[in-house]
């Protein structure tokens, strides 16, 4: 367990976000079991540890740990987080939880018996928590961690706080509302970059965009949907050539039985993958 401290030290004390996404005030902090999934790559490990070093700095009753790692290959989620609340624990934080073979039954068991902990987790975008998991419907609350939105892009660019607006706001005072930008920035100018780098928020690392990009797309095929959609690795390259395929159609119609006579499957199977592929928000 104090390997477990030591990480969770070491990784709140060497976060350096330059971006403070909106979600962190959007949710209900109070609810015991909060699940919030984002596609890969739109720094969803980052939200948690913010989160850890503004509410708690470096109080011992908040762990985050990784499914990724071994410990969790012989021993339960249930009997961790029974280890960690006798040592004061009140909050689980825990990443990449469909890393771990039936996470949403140990996820319950844990909300039902341990009353005084409360378990945040994040899972990939391809999962549905509550359509899927019987045993979480009527206890998970559910968020969405998305990639930078223009304005949150422009907020990082500018230095400025824009904040957002709602759909009445907007229709009741637009013109206002643009005039107070326009007259601190000139958003177009920073239009394009948004388009071509600004979702991801990778950009802000000192790293080839385009090759970072790439990386996350194969994660996205070959972990997130493989993994959790239990698809044998010898069907990965007709869902990338599917793939490929709907990228370079750009916004035509897509003919289900023509993709499906060009990657050697079954229309049934078509749809499938297109709905994973649109569950991972890759399409």
């Amino acid at each position: 367990m104090e390997s477990f401290y030591r990480t969770h030290s070491y990784l709140v004390e060497h976060i350096h976000s330059l971006v403070r996404r909106d979600l962190m005030d959007e949710i209900d902090w109070n609810d015991r079991l909060i699940g919030i999934k984002g596609t890969r790559g739109v720094g969803k490990t980052t939200f948690l540890l913010q989160y850890a070093k503004e509410k708690y700095g470096t109080d011992r009753s908040c762990l985050y740990v990784n499914m990724n790692n071994f410990y969790f290959s012989e021993h339960s989620i249930v009997d961790f987080a029974d280890e960690f609340r006798k040592r004061g624990g009140k909050v689980l934080l825990i990443d990449q939880v469909f890393k771990y073979p039936n996470w949403s039954r140990d996820l319950r068991i844990c909300y039902d018996r341990f009353l005084d902990v409360k378990i945040v987790f994040t899972g990939s975008s391809v999962m549905r928590l509550k359509e899927e998991n019987m045993d979480l419907r009527d206890i998970v609350k559910s968020y969405n961690l998305r990639g930078f939105s223009f304005r949150e892009y422009l907020n990082w660019q500018t230095g400025m706080r824009f904040r957002a607006y709602s759909l009445n706001e907007i229709l009741s005072g637009h013109e206002q509302i643009a005039k107070g930008i326009l007259a601190k920035v000139h958003p177009l100018d920073y239009l394009q970059d948004y388009l071509h780098h600004g979702f991801y928020p990778f950009f802000l690392e000192n790293r080839n965009f385009s090759e970072n990009l790439l990386k996350t797309m194969n994660m996205m095929l070959e972990v997130d949907i493989l993994l959790i959609k239990q698809i044998e690795l010898k069907y990965l390259a007709k869902i990338k050539k599917l793939f490929y395929l709907l990228a370079t159609k750009g916004t035509k119609s897509p003919n289900i039985s023509q993709l499906a006579a060009d990657i050697q499957t079954s229309r049934a199977t078509v749809m499938n993958y297109i709905k994973y592929l649109t569950d991972a928000r890759l399409i």
